[in-house]
């Protein structure tokens, strides 16, 4: 354009020059305007690529069911897509995970809907607390289904008028969960004409929570009906489903490192979708303490990574209350005696004494497990006074009282026997060996929360299992009505028998099946790898200790949990490295399907591999089970 108003005013040089500079103002004003309406209609440079032009693409593949598999052929006319074929084609548990333990139909019947057609009804009258509840989870589910659609505002025609479902949790009124809390439901879908009704029955709003999860794992997207594509959903289904163990754990460790709350929120939705239920946040450790306690700020201020790098407390009622949605507790443990270095320093400073010895102490090998070191000064009151503090604080934060954890590993008897003081203390008080002191430590511990804790006795006070824990000390200082036992030996260590025999209730987390942070050889040179080879998800879905359990010692089993400590676990990693072995423990602990051998049966192959898919669409990272193609091939894998 510039150039074109040089060129004018050439051709009318004989024009008073007055009259060519209006022309020219004119021209480069509208030259200006036209640059500024392209340029702000247009994408942002970043956006821009190399132009070129995607040819429509046609797959030829379609997937029959042939005796109970989809095989996928070649096909010139109407396809039907896997999804569709994996919903319709199998036995009745062919979409859900975990596998239902009851009575379980699901048709081959389908229809397609928009997910705008869903509409909620609440059976009996839920008090306000279990209501707002509910219309989170009515949420969550709406969000679930959502992440299903690959086409926004598709134009097919939906083959029903109106999507119901009807919620009915009880006359429950607690919106805890705890170990009592039944976390069964039924579910029924039935079709009358074009409305479609789904009924979850349940006695808790956690059975309602469950309900909602299978039923979204009965909803697919289709992309051949229509132009665009559509959710469907099975149309006729019966389920009655109950877990066989009421404590299903994930562990995270956030003291060797420090993972976002957004992360520890994806975390938590895959364990929703999975059906565990308790978060078990190992909050601090030796080498950290990222919790900005509101009581003690100086624990995060000595003892987080960085001030970016911290939990506040609204952080810790902001997952609570997220987890609870979702049907999960959050338990949180400060380990003590041991496992506390970084954050325990100050008491010098503040006119408290050590509230930790041997911190950092050299070399390491000789008063630690790994460094850095730090073990909890046993004779400062003030070290019991904010154990106390911070559980407290925790306590109100979490909402969970009837199940509290102390910690209690790797105690290093070197560390306190090298202190004169600590000596002469125990002479003082008659306590004959460093045992004696540790479970004196244990004792104190337990008086001091239960003053934090409304003066109640909780249900389960879990501690890790130790030398503490094995005879002939763990009857002189555990008490088998109070103290459930985290056993996180070997699987054919003959402690867990020895607290089953003592009448005391376990928690399985057997370090050689369920640990998930072993396989990546060593992280310092001194040593060992810590603790061997990976845990696949076929090791850990084969895993059942509880058969080689006397039958009548089976209700001390309260149930398992799997272990991430994140020594080399980075934010990254942490999805893959849990999805898909949290799921395979998921179902092995809700419903404990007999194995084959030491083989794993092709139907849950084929059920993990969509469970995936699902944890995909809701945006978590996993890892893959196989080559996609077995995905595509069922059975050729094999």
């Amino acid at each position: 354009m510039l150039l074109i108003s040089i060129w004018f005013a050439r051709m009318v040089g004989g024009v008073p020059s007055g009259w060519i500079r209006r022309v020219l103002f004119f021209l480069v004003l509208i030259t200006g305007v036209l640059l500024i309406a392209m340029f702000a209609n247009s994408p942002p440079l970043s956006s821009f690529q190399p132009f070129t032009v995607r040819r429509p693409f046609r797959s030829p593949w379609s997937w029959v069911c042939n005796e109970g598999r989809c095989e996928r052929r070649a096909v010139r006319s109407s396809r039907t897509t896997q999804a569709t074929c994996a919903a319709t084609c199998g036995g009745n548990t062919r979409l859900i995970w975990p596998s239902p333990t009851g009575k379980t139909f699901l048709s081959k019947d389908h229809v397609a809907f928009h997910i705008q057609q869903i509409d909620f009804g609440i059976i009996d009258s839920p008090d306000q607390e279990v209501s707002n509840l509910l219309e989170k989870a009515k949420e969550v589910f709406l969000g679930n289904v959502r992440s299903l659609i690959k086409i926004p505002n598709a134009k097919a025609r939906s083959t029903i008028d109106n999507f119901v479902i009807y919620l009915s949790p009880g006359d429950s009124k607690d919106m805890k969960l705890s170990l009592n809390t039944d976390e069964s439901y039924k579910l029924k879908i039935s079709l009358s004409g074009k409305l479609l009704e789904a009924k979850i029955t349940a006695k808790s709003y956690y059975g309602v929570r469950h309900g909602l999860e299978t039923l979204s794992q009965m909803i697919w997207w289709d992309e051949t009906v229509g132009k665009q594509g559509m959710l469907r959903v099975l149309s006729h289904v019966t389920i009655d489903d109950k877990p066989k163990f009421p404590y299903r754990g994930l562990l995270i460790d956030t003291g060797r490192q420090y993972f976002s709350i957004d992360e520890l929120k994806r975390v938590i939705d895959g364990m929703s979708a999975s059906k565990l239920n308790t978060f078990h946040w190992h909050l601090t450790d030796s080498q950290s303490f990222p919790f900005d306690s509101a009581i003690f700020p100086e624990m995060a201020r000595w003892g987080a990574y960085s001030g970016e790098q911290v939990y506040t407390p609204e952080d810790v009622r902001d997952l609570v209350h997220y987890a609870r949605i979702r049907g999960i507790r959050i338990l949180i443990e400060i380990d003590s005696p041991a496992h506390a270095g970084a954050g325990w320093q100050w008491g010098p400073e503040h006119g408290l004494g050590e509230l930790s010895l041997c911190v950092d102490q050299m070399p390491w090998a000789s008063y630690c497990g790994e460094p850095n070191c730090g073990q909890i000064n046993p004779i400062n009151e003030h070290s019991y006074r904010i154990i106390q503090g911070l559980y407290k604080e925790l306590l109100d934060l979490t909402e969970i009282r009837d199940i509290i954890h102390l910690g209690g590993d790797e105690v290093n008897l070197d560390c306190w026997a090298q202190y004169s003081n600590i000596t002469a203390a125990m002479q003082a008080q008659n306590i004959t060996d460093h045992y004696a002191l540790w479970g004196d430590f244990e004792m104190k511990l337990l008086l001091s929360i239960l003053k934090v804790n409304q003066e109640k006795i909780p249900q389960a006070v879990i501690i890790w299992s130790s030398p503490l824990t094995k005879k002939p000390h763990i009857t002189t200082y555990f008490d088998s009505k109070v103290h459930v036992i985290q056993s996180w030996g070997g699987s054919n260590w003959q402690e867990t028998q020895d607290l089953l025999d003592d009448g005391f209730r376990v928690i399985l987390s057997h370090v050689d099946k369920w640990y998930f942070d072993c396989g990546f050889g060593k992280w310092r040179e001194t040593g060992d790898p810590a603790c061997g080879e990976y845990r696949t998800w076929q090791t850990v879905y084969n895993h059942r200790p509880w058969q080689e359990y006397p039958q009548k010692q089976l209700n001390l089993i309260l149930g398992g949990e799997a272990a991430i400590w994140s020594e080399q676990v980075g934010q990254m990693s942490l999805g893959p490295r849990l999805w898909p072995r949290a799921s395979a423990l998921a179902e092995r602990l809700w419903s404990d399907l007999p194995e084959n051998g030491f083989s794993v049966e092709e139907n849950v192959y084929t059920r993990l591999s969509t469970h995936m898919d699902i944890l995909t669409a809701r945006g978590l990272k996993i890892e893959a089970m196989w080559p996609h193609w077995c995905s595509q091939n069922p059975g050729k894998c094999l």
